[in-house]
């Protein structure tokens, strides 16, 4: 496929869509997705923009874009999906459950939770799947510890998380699975509006706690607002950290130095989580809406066209991040997009970074001869986010 028909819903992009992206940036950084009918920008400059310019680039159709008629909490907005001036006073109030209080309190459970999932998976033999025995539980694991979810109701929180995340994929669903998630969706709503009565009446140290505390210049958080901000933090905090683990040890597979060099150095683990999220992002792009005619690269982006900053396209691109389609353990990542940029900035980032760091370092520490037992990686079919299907392993 040549990259002037750039298609991301082609099963040969989604594999190994960066030599696609290296050939958009040089010859059409602006480019018109058919069969998306929406713009992709594919440098740096241009992605960093959108987030500094929401008057022109809005995020107010980001979640009809990903949930549609599934979005668990419609009757207030999205904090992902407003724009300045409005946004700002939710963020901070938002911000409030991110405070380093609430962040550090959590390292010591995110230990507990890595080290039980690695006695479960040594029970039981001596094979197992990465990605689906172990990376896929540690951060749905710890956004409930985060949120405060009754240890009762992991099981079922699991499920209804799994579910909510498949809700984006919703076009190629079939009815009955569609029917599923809508009752899973109404199902952790349910169960969320509870934990919000139960901490408005006996708050405890936990986020939804702390949201409810929450108090900037005299304004505070409507309990469906703590419902919707809990929400987007455990969507969030539950699939793009999961990626993130999985190909963070997918590249020292591919590359030994660097593997060698962690072994003997812990300190390095946080470069390789760093450079892990610009060289692999898990998020693709950033769904956007054009508020007027913009004109970019000789290109006119009409008013109201959907845009795609992609920003896993941007963290490749030359123009910033030099050889970038090599592996540098040691590469200054800095700026990079993977968390977005400015007001949208990802507020769980710190947390993000570090559970995976942790899960790492655990799994390496403990599994010292671990290895790969296929020699390639199945890339998951999706537009949004970039995670290995699989990745089987023996220790």
């Amino acid at each position: 496929m040549d990259a002037l028909n750039f298609d991301p819903t082609c099963r040969e992009v989604q594999q190994n869509p960066y030599p696609f992206y290296q050939r958009l940036r040089d010859a059409r950084p602006v480019f018109h997705i058919e069969a998306l009918n929406a713009y992709a920008l594919t440098r740096y400059e241009d992605c960093r923009n959108t987030f500094l310019h929401p008057e022109l680039y809005s995020a107010k159709d980001f979640i009809a874009q990903a949930f549609g008629d599934l979005d668990p909490v419609p009757e207030v907005p999205s904090i992902i999906a407003m724009d300045p001036p409005a946004h700002t006073p939710l963020r901070k109030l938002a911000g409030q459950g991110f405070l380093p209080s609430v962040t550090r309190g959590l390292e010591p459970k995110i230990h507990a939770i890595v080290d039980e999932l690695i006695d479960n998976i040594e029970a039981q033999g001596r094979e197992f799947d990465f990605v689906n025995d172990f990376a896929a539980y540690v951060p749905v694991s710890v956004t409930a510890e985060l949120i405060g979810v009754d240890r009762s109701q992991r099981e079922n929180f699991k499920i209804w998380t799994a579910d909510l995340l498949n809700a984006a994929n919703r076009v190629s669903l079939q009815t009955a699975d569609a029917e599923r998630i809508r009752a899973s969706v109404t199902q952790l709503r349910a169960y969320l509006e509870k934990v919000i009565e139960a901490r408005r009446r006996q708050p405890t140290d936990d986020f939804i706690s702390h949201l409810i505390r929450a108090e900037e210049d005299g304004d505070m958080l409507s309990s469906i607002q703590v419902l919707s901000i809990a929400i987007l933090t455990h969507f969030g905090g539950s699939e793009t950290p999961s990626h993130l683990i999985s190909s963070a040890l997918i590249a020292l597979f591919e590359n030994p130095a660097a593997q060698e060099a962690i072994r003997g150095n812990s300190e390095l683990y946080g470069n390789l989580i760093d450079e892990t999220l610009r060289y692999w992002s898990p998020v693709n792009l950033v769904f956007q809406t054009a508020t007027q005619a913009i004109e970019l690269h000789g290109t006119t982006i009409p008013v109201g066209a959907y845009v795609l900053s992609y920003i896993s396209s941007a963290n490749r691109d030359e123009r910033r991040f030099p050889e970038p389609d090599k592996f540098d353990l040691y590469r200054d990542t800095r700026g990079h997009l993977s968390f977005a940029h400015g007001p949208h900035y990802c507020p769980g980032a710190a947390v993000g970074k570090r559970l995976a760091v942790i899960a790492l370092e655990r799994v390496l520490t403990r599994m010292p001869r671990i290895r790969r037992l296929d020699s390639t990686t199945e890339w998951l079919p999706s537009l949004w986010v970039r995670g290995a299907k699989t990745l089987p392993v023996a220790f």
